[in-house]
C-alpha cells in the first residue's frame, strides 16, 4: 500500500513534467529550461539531503517556476517579473489541482515560482536549491558561460550547487 503511495507521487512530478512541456508547445528554449532547472533541481536537493517532502515541492516548483512566461507573451508582449507574478497564481494552481497536491504544497510552490527571482534575502533551503538550479541555467544559455558565472557565484549557498557551479569557471 505505501509502495503503491510512493509511486503515485513519482507519477504525479512526472505527468506535471509532460504537461508544462507540451503546455510550451514545441517552443525549444522554454521547453529544455523546465527540463534544464528540474534536472539540477533534483541534483542539488539530493545533495542537500532535502527531505522527500522537501524534494516534492521544491521539484515541482522547478517544473512550473517559468510557467507564466508564454500566457505572459502572448498576453503582453512582455514577460516581465511583474507580468509573471500576476499570470502564475492561477496557472501553477491549474497544474498542481491535476495531481493531489495538498493546499500546504500548493501554497508552498506557488511561493517558491513567484519568488525564484528574489536573491535579496534567505527564503530557506528549498529556495536556495531553486535559486541555484536556474542560476546554473542561466550559465547555460548565456553567452559568455564564466562571465555569467563570476557575476552570479556569490548567489550560491548550498555545497552542491557551489561544485557543480565550479565546473563552469
Amino acid at each position: 500500500m505505501l509502495e503503491d503511495w510512493r509511486n503515485g507521487m513519482e507519477h504525479r512530478e512526472e505527468q506535471l513534467l509532460q504537461d508544462a512541456v507540451m503546455f510550451e508547445q514545441g517552443h525549444l528554449r522554454r521547453s529544455t529550461h523546465i527540463l534544464q532547472v528540474y534536472a539540477l533541481t533534483k541534483i542539488i536537493a539530493n545533495g542537500e539531503k532535502l527531505s522527500k517532502q522537501e524534494r516534492n515541492v521544491v521539484q515541482a516548483a522547478a517544473i512550473l517556476h517559468d510557467i507564466a512566461i508564454k500566457v505572459c507573451k502572448e498576453k503582453y508582449q512582455d514577460a516581465s517579473q511583474s507580468n509573471q507574478k500576476k499570470e502564475a497564481p492561477e496557472l501553477v494552481m491549474s497544474f498542481l489541482n491535476k495531481y493531489a497536491y495538498d493546499k500546504e504544497e500548493r501554497d508552498e510552490i506557488l511561493d517558491l515560482v513567484l519568488h525564484h527571482h528574489d536573491y535579496s534575502k534567505d527564503r530557506g533551503r528549498i529556495h536556495q536549491v531553486l535559486i541555484e538550479a536556474d542560476l546554473l541555467v542561466g550559465c547555460f544559455e548565456h553567452e559568455d558561460t564564466k562571465k555569467k558565472v563570476l557575476e552570479i557565484s556569490h548567489l550560491f549557498q548550498t555545497e552542491t550547487g557551489k561544485r557543480l557551479l565550479e565546473c563552469y569557471r
